[in-house]
């Protein structure tokens, strides 16, 4: 899966189709994640299976992880925030001013 090729199928709203391929190998949105905007990101996380969240968050760099969490229920992340280190969940935080203006600035394009 290429970021071209997420974008389409979220464009086309074949849900299904981006949900299988990322059931298949949930790491792979780590590698996606830097070429998809703030909402495509999030439709691609909530499009993960429950069984895929916890490969995909691992594969996710330490910076993208607060955003996953962001468009993440509670029910599905809260686990893995429970049992880690005070300095991993710091890395969980509101993000800043100037990173929600970016993210509203993803929404809108």
């Amino acid at each position: 899966m290429t970021p071209a090729s997420a974008r389409s199928a979220l464009a086309r709203r074949a849900f299904s189709e981006l949900r299988d391929a990322l059931a298949a190998r949930p790491a792979r949105l780590a590698a996606l994640w830097p070429a998809l905007t703030p909402l495509e990101r999030a439709a691609c996380w909530r499009l993960l299976p429950s069984s895929g969240i916890a490969a995909a968050m691992k594969a996710l760099p330490a910076a993208a992880r607060w955003e996953a969490y962001l468009a993440s229920s509670v029910d599905c992340v809260a686990p893995y925030l429970e049992d880690s280190p005070l300095g991993a969940r710091k890395l969980f935080r509101a993000p800043t001013r100037r990173e929600a203006a970016l993210l509203l600035v993803g929404i809108r394009e």
